[in-house]
């Protein structure tokens, strides 16, 4: 299917689910996950994030201006069509920090050149051959950013488009926070709405997780650094914002002790 259907499918999808935001969320529609222009159904790789944050929206009107009018069900394309591409980040802007910031793109790469799936020599090429998306649909309304992917109460209200996207997009294989994963009425949701999909959960991406809760995992990422100092996936990690460059290598261990 055509991506342009596919993304119109996932609107029509969201619009039928949706009545409105919980009471304790922003009073937004959720997004459908960014679709690349060149994702692949069956051989696409699908990332998930936590949940957007809110934090000072009302302080900055570019960054409001996302949830007005029809691009609020397509926020990240929208963002990135007419934002971020024009940035000059090293990696792409679609409105989810641990995009801007690297950590999942790199994590992306290091799937598919892992799985043979398709990739890119850029940060915007690749994009274009995955979704991304955020597990948790809704935002917590909050003077603070407030994370509750492990909260099965509030996580219930995201389940039926999650498993709307994972119908339409029939990824290969998700990255996924595994927190949720862990919640077995979401795990299950999920292998049934995409039966042939491999689900890898992780920790989430962050300074304090790379920093200290994937402490285990140096051996092999000082081994993953060395391996791959100077092609592609090392310089896409030189270039990781927000976060210590060599522990980020932690990361990618993880993700690839989940393949075992």
């Amino acid at each position: 299917m055509p991506t342009n259907a596919q993304r119109k499918e996932l609107i029509n999808r969201y619009k039928a689910l949706f009545t409105e935001a919980p009471k304790w969320a922003w009073p937004f529609p959720p997004s459908i996950p960014f679709v690349g222009h060149k994702y692949k159904p069956g051989s696409g790789i699908l990332i998930y994030a936590s949940a957007e944050n809110l934090v000072g929206i009302d302080k900055e009107p570019s960054y409001r201006a996302r949830f007005t009018g029809k691009a609020v069900w397509d926020r990240y394309r929208a963002w990135y069509d007419l934002f971020g591409q024009s940035v000059g980040t090293f990696f792409p802007d679609i409105g989810i920090a641990p995009v801007t910031n690297g950590g999942l793109m790199a994590a992306g790469l290091f799937l598919a050149m892992k799985l043979k799936l398709p990739r890119a020599a850029t940060p915007r090429g690749l994009l274009e051959k995955l979704a991304i998306s955020n597990w948790c649909k809704f935002t917590i309304q909050s003077e603070r950013n407030i994370d509750y992917i492990g909260n099965k109460s509030k996580t219930l209200a995201s389940l039926g488009y999650v498993v709307a996207e994972l119908t339409a997009l029939r990824p290969a294989i998700v990255i996924l926070p595994s927190r949720v994963w862990h919640q077995p009425v979401m795990r299950e949701a999920m292998r049934g709405a995409s039966a042939f999909t491999r689900f890898l959960p992780v920790p989430q991406f962050t300074p304090r997780v790379v920093n200290h809760t994937l402490k285990p995992c140096e051996a092999l990422a000082r081994s993953l650094n060395r391996s791959h100092k100077g092609n592609t996936l090392g310089q896409w990690m030189m270039n990781l914002q927000g976060v210590n460059k060599p522990h980020a290598w932690r990361y990618l261990a993880a993700v690839a002790k989940g393949l075992v």
